[in-house]
């Protein structure tokens, strides 16, 4: 499992991870340690390092092998493996399915106006960062894309309405609708989502802002202590690119702070 799984009102909960700490590639080695010690504290076990090769039992699951050999007692499995994109339906168009659905700062797909893609199938240019193309699967990113896509699609229908019209009044055919959406390029900022999740555990919250695994290398607490109400910074280059809070309200609510920060900072292009 790549992240911590509580089932509610499970007196023995273990966590299988093949990474050495819970949730390490996004948090980074300080917050991940701190996260592992919180649910160890509060009864939860870790195989860490370990790898799940299957399930004991024939009618029911009453176990998971590990690849060291073990097997843990378990009456319920709760699997988290991530996902992958869906992109089979489209092969053969000429697109770039490297992992997801290319597309331009618009959300545009395949250099067409009128075709976008949305969700976290699309693959758009990061750039509140350093402009690399990626995926973003948190849930907000669908009402995200779903709402610049909407945009840049009316857009265009009405730049090639106006097209429409103006070659029947002239009788001349102007092509309106098979050319790049220069209304778009022109009426709309291009799509820079700050990415936002956030987890319940326990008694505490972890709520992030930003793309914190692009700075994990450069982590410094920005308030409080791990121990306790803390909000680590994650850097790129010098320049703060995500925070993450983990403990109570007064955690969050300084974590809102730095998202105002991030908001701020002018998206590349």
């Amino acid at each position: 499992m790549c992240a911590p799984v509580v089932v509610v009102g499970a007196a023995d909960v273990t966590v299988v991870d093949p990474l050495p700490l819970p949730m390490l590639a996004p948090l980074g080695e300080l917050l991940a340690t701190e996260l592992c010690r919180r649910h160890e504290r509060r009864g939860v076990r870790f195989a860490l390092g370990r790898h799940v090769t299957g399930f004991a039992g024939r009618d029911r699951v009453t176990g998971v092998r590990l690849d060291d050999g073990g097997t843990l007692a378990a009456d319920v499995v709760v699997e988290s493996a991530g996902s992958i994109a869906n992109t089979a339906w489209l092969a053969g168009n000429g697109l770039d399915l490297t992992d997801g659905v290319l597309t331009d700062t618009h959300l545009r797909v395949g250099g067409r106006p009128d075709v976008v893609a949305v969700g976290d199938i699309a693959r758009f240019p990061g750039l509140r960062y350093d402009g690399v193309p990626r995926r973003v699967e948190h849930w907000s990113i669908l009402t995200d894309t779903a709402r610049h896509a909407a945009r840049v699609l009316a857009t265009h229908l009405a730049e090639a309405e106006s097209g429409a019209r103006a070659g029947s009044d002239t009788g001349v055919n102007t092509g309106a609708g098979t050319g790049p959406a220069t209304g778009v390029d022109g009426d709309l900022a291009p799509f820079a989502p700050l990415p936002t999740f956030w987890s319940d555990q326990h008694d505490f919250r972890l709520q992030s802002f930003g793309a914190p695994a692009l700075g994990t290398a450069d982590a410094r607490v920005l308030y409080g202590e791990p121990s306790w109400d803390v909000v680590v910074g994650y850097h790129q280059g010098g320049q703060l690119v995500g925070v993450v809070a983990l403990g109570g309200q007064a955690a969050v609510a300084a974590a809102a702070r730095h998202r105002a920060t991030l908001l701020q900072q002018s998206p590349t292009t």
